[in-house]
């Protein structure tokens, strides 16, 4: 009989929190390394993990004693973690139906214990677990548990800090090129006033008085949608700011989603090829929610 895994009551925006985040999985493992391998040394385990959950995958964004990058939502341990509000323990992984079929235990490595903490936003939202594991039982003291969940707080508190960063450095970009945009288009409306203020200031006393005040006029006039310009560029810029991130070409692209998928593949005896046009390399795009979407696509 096939075992499903369960799913939190807020799956939809616990999983668009994770898509949110807008980060590659692939470029964290530095900043995040040493808090696996400080979990590890907490709990005395062989192994740590620090993963993210999106609809159909588990991410391993850093590691300690395990080298792996992703595995499918279905044979993870920490995906029962993040359907609790605390914490999630399995003594025996052999003992249990849920799990003692999946690779990692009934193979390499022969995992046997698993305590997994989840990562939690200020909205309850879980992202992912804090794990640790090892091929021996193991009894985990209150005390530790608290150590652990100060790292698991942290691991959270870095992964929001990083969303912020570039939720700012976004903004950055996008005034600096709403400034230059600003100063494109406004540069000849402006100058057209410029100038008919300067023939006012050289020859005004040569212009009957209604003459001059159509003239005043057409500068008010010019003026005013000169101001609605700026403004609705700065709006349209304001407004899409969020939407600019970093960019991949096709054959980078095809490289990630090779890299990233291919143990998946293998481990479901599935041949994974990727192709691409000749002209990869010309066309870029956003990358970090579409290598999520194509994973779910994939997977």
């Amino acid at each position: 009989m096939k075992i499903t895994y369960p799913r939190p009551n807020n799956e939809a925006a616990r999983a668009m929190a994770v898509m949110e985040l807008d980060l590659d999985y692939t470029e964290l493992s530095d900043m995040f390394k040493d808090l696996a391998r400080l979990a590890a040394r907490i709990a005395g385990t062989e192994i740590s993990l620090v993963n993210l959950i999106d609809t159909y995958t588990q991410w391993t964004i850093a590691n300690h004693g395990l080298a792996i990058e992703q595995m499918a939502r279905e044979d993870s341990v920490c995906t029962y973690t993040i359907t609790t509000p605390e914490s999630f323990e399995i003594k025996m992984l052999s003992k249990d139906e849920r799990f003692q079929d999946k690779f990692y235990v009934s193979g390499d490595p022969y995992l046997n214990y698993y305590f997994g903490i989840p990562l939690k936003t200020s909205h309850g939202l879980n992202l992912g677990a804090l794990c640790v594991m090892d091929k021996q039982p193991k009894d985990i003291s209150p005390e530790k548990i608290e150590l652990l969940k100060i790292v698991a707080n942290e691991i959270a508190n870095r992964l929001l800090s990083l969303k912020t960063l570039q939720d700012l450095r976004n903004q950055v970009k996008a005034a600096k090129q709403a400034k230059q945009k600003v100063a494109h288009d406004i540069r000849g409306p402006l100058g057209g006033i410029i100038n008919l203020a300067q023939l006012l200031a050289t020859e005004g006393k040569t212009y009957q008085i209604d003459e001059v005040i159509d003239f005043v006029q057409m500068i008010y006039k010019a003026g005013h949608s000169l101001l609605d310009l700026s403004t609705e560029i700065l709006h349209n810029e304001d407004r899409n700011a969020q939407q600019k991130s970093d960019t991949l070409t096709l054959l980078q692209f095809k490289e990630k989603l090779i890299r990233l998928y291919e143990p998946q593949a293998l481990n479901k005896q599935i041949q994974l090829s990727v192709q691409i046009a000749d002209n990869a390399d010309q066309f870029q795009f956003p990358k970090n929610k579409l290598l999520q979407i194509a994973g779910n696509l994939i997977t």
